[in-house]
């Protein structure tokens, strides 16, 4: 399991991205364990007929509210001092990634919906058993990222959650895709709320159990104004324009947090299991 980064570990470089490109990855590197499984897993997902620059997104309004990603699509972005991540930019704009609309990240979105095959519309996938069979159909990703419990939480029993996250990486696992699990984070402690750490501990031991890429993204936008949340506590913080700057917004907004250290696991993802 990829170790999780204290507050004060945050801003040190765990790997040199490479000679051209400058900035510093605050990941921690990738363990020896989880590449071997993960390159395991890309190279049956190839055999399988999937795309090393295509990815799927799974998760909900944090995902579609901040338009997560989407401005590499067209254009309307800043990387900093992380230029590295051009590269990335490039190889995901070459499949439309980045501008994709995935039926395995919608408002509201539950690992129950994504799992039940009575929200799968037939029209677009008749032979799909369930959203997210769907979209590896469509999008035939080598990737996926995952930012899914924020509705769960408060709306899914805890059992259910957990063995509908199981069915989900299975699937994954079975298909050649790469998950690059993200713990989500809420500035909120009561009520239903209550429950984050056992639901977020899920997706720390999927990662675990799967050997998938983890990022811890609370010890990161904790420190962030409003602990990176919008008015909500429950939506990551995003600029009006939705324009991605790596140039000093990462430490203002918790989605473009979020997008940096998504960049960056893709980054290292491609370079230590992909090869290329």
């Amino acid at each position: 399991m990829v170790a999780s980064p204290t507050h004060a570990s945050i801003r040190i470089a765990s790997a040199a991205p490479n000679a051209q490109g400058g900035g510093e990855i605050t990941l921690p590197p990738l363990s020896a364990d989880v590449i071997a499984h993960a390159q395991q897993v890309y190279q049956a997902g190839l055999a399988q007929g999937n795309n090393p620059n295509s990815f799927i997104l799974i998760g909900d309004s944090n995902n579609e509210k901040p338009q997560f990603l989407k401005a590499f699509g067209y254009g309307n972005y800043d990387l900093g001092q992380y230029t590295f991540l051009q590269s990335v930019v490039e190889a995901y704009n070459s499949t439309g990634a980045f501008g994709a609309h995935y039926p395995s990240s919608e408002h509201g979105m539950t690992l129950n919906m994504l799992m039940d095959p009575l929200f799968v519309n037939p029209a677009v996938c008749p032979d799909a058993a369930n959203l997210l069979d769907c979209a590896i159909q469509t999008y035939k990703p080598s990737v996926a990222i995952v930012y899914m419990g924020t509705y769960d939480t408060c709306n899914t029993p805890f059992e259910e959650y957990l063995a509908d996250f199981k069915s989900a990486m299975q699937l994954l696992n079975d298909r050649g895709v790469i998950a690059i699990m993200t713990t989500y984070t809420v500035a909120l402690t009561e009520g239903c709320w209550a429950s984050t750490p056992a639901y977020t501990g899920v997706i720390r031991d999927m990662a675990a159990e799967y050997q998938m890429p983890l990022i811890e993204l609370p010890d990161y936008v904790k420190p962030l104004p409003d602990q990176g949340m919008e008015p909500d506590g429950w939506h990551l913080s995003y600029p009006s324009d939705y324009h991605i700057s790596f140039a000093g917004d990462q430490l203002v907004y918790g989605n473009t947090q979020r997008e940096l250290l998504t960049m960056q696991m893709l980054y290292m993802v491609r370079r230590d299991v992909m090869g290329l």
